[in-house]
């Protein structure tokens, strides 16, 4: 009989730490906000991809507000799980520059290919807790492959 009331202590052990585990209890939560600017002026309407830089599975996808700021969520928390982190903000303009409209005439541009995609590439270090990040869309930090992708 001991030996049976030892075996069910160690497996009722086993389960409670598991419940901890899926529960997230040993673990942290990296949440992010912050501001996606150009030229000192707020991106709205950025497309904005996070990344874990060691498991390219882990990926959340965005879109900045009007105002440029961002906030990135992991399931149902409101963050991502500590670590590195590679962020790209696609940002898109008309060919002169100019930002695109907002609601339908903006969605219109870059579904007839008559609009300016430039991918901006962050390496980012998330600790647990607040991240509060500035991404500024400047030419230091645009993707080398996806610099500028101009369709004909």
């Amino acid at each position: 009989m001991p030996t049976k009331i030892r075996f069910r202590s160690l497996i009722l052990s086993v389960m409670w730490a598991a419940a901890a585990a899926v529960a997230g209890c040993g673990g942290s939560t990296a949440r992010i906000a912050g501001k996606v600017t150009h030229n000192g002026e707020p991106v709205g309407r950025a497309e904005v991809v996070v990344e874990s830089a060691t498991d390219a599975a882990q990926q959340f996808f965005g879109v900045t507000a009007e105002d440029g700021s961002l906030r990135v969520g992991y399931r149902d928390k409101s963050g991502v799980p500590p670590g590195p982190w590679k962020i790209r903000v696609t940002h898109f303009t008309q060919r002169d520059g100019q930002p695109l409209p907002s609601g339908e005439g903006g969605q219109a541009l870059r579904a007839s290919d008559r609009a300016v995609a430039k991918t901006y590439l962050f390496d980012q270090e998330l600790a647990g807790g607040n991240n509060v990040l500035e991404l500024k869309l400047e030419a230091g930090t645009l993707a080398a492959a996806e610099s500028e992708i101009i369709p004909p």
